[in-house]
């Protein structure tokens, strides 16, 4: 089934050009580099296609105060109570960390989602969707490491489920990158300031490693759908195509009537 263009988008089948992914050649992407360089591309070209750039700037100034009023807080503890109990240097750094980690978290939990525009609702709730992040049976094998030659009669399906893929991943790379990159940092600022060991918060940079790892899909996503899009579209062909040795048989009663 076509999927209506997104917002910014032109052509059929919801499907949108790459220009940053240009460079890379589909039969030399084999390799993961190769699938992080493509889904790299993919998410800057399609990043502000998916987040609003008025947001993104009122979660920038939200999150500038929030860390100024964390690192000031901390500030004021530690020459209260001394909270770290490290030295000055290991203090102002620890500070300094959660201040970037406590502006890391106001963006990645503020909502700037671009809205589909005009959205499809039914009693006003939005019914078409805009982005996934899983696609049909016939579209999976299409996003493994090593990709199969493309079924013909599994393109359209490609086409379809890519581009709300793609924009699912984008969502949620500018959701978690933050997030991630905040619980990084916080476990960095307490192992530095003294609290816990740093063998109590390998978990905290464990996340980070989910990052590349989108990339890959993203690439993956890109390179199917490249390859899906070099095929000629079945459904056109056929169409154009006449029947062979068609019987061309009169219309209308075939009784024959008296002196005919």
């Amino acid at each position: 089934m076509p999927v209506p263009p997104l917002p910014g988008e032109r052509g059929t089948e919801g499907v949108r050009a790459c220009p940053a992914c240009a460079p890379v050649a589909l039969d030399q992407v084999e390799y993961d580099g190769d699938v992080i360089r493509l889904g790299w591309g993919v998410f800057r070209a399609q990043v502000w296609q998916v987040v609003d750039r008025r947001r993104v700037r009122g979660s920038g100034l939200v999150a500038a105060v929030v860390a100024v009023i964390v690192v000031a807080g901390l500030t004021a503890l530690q020459l209260t109570v001394g909270w770290t109990g490290a030295g000055p240097v290991r203090t102002v750094i620890a500070i300094a960390l959660l201040g970037l980690a406590s502006a890391l978290l106001v963006v990645g939990c503020w909502r700037t989602a671009l809205p589909v525009d005009p959205a499809a609702t039914i009693n006003g709730r939005t019914v078409r969707p805009d982005w996934q992040l899983a696609v049909r049976w016939s579209v999976q094998p299409y996003l493994a490491r090593t990709m199969p030659p493309i079924n013909p009669d599994d393109r359209a399906a490609i086409l379809a489920d890519t581009p709300l893929l793609q924009r699912g991943l984008v969502r949620r790379l500018v959701r978690a990158a933050p997030l991630f990159g905040a619980l990084g940092l916080a476990g960095a600022a307490v192992v530095t300031a003294g609290v816990v060991t740093g063998f109590a918060v390998p978990w905290a940079f464990l996340y980070l490693v989910t990052l590349p790892d989108m990339l890959v899909r993203l690439g993956r996503a890109e390179r199917a759908r490249l390859a899906a899009l070099a095929l000629p579209d079945t459904a056109v062909a056929d169409a154009a195509v006449p029947p062979a040795d068609r019987r061309r048989e009169p219309t209308g009663s075939k009784v024959r009537l008296p002196g005919e």
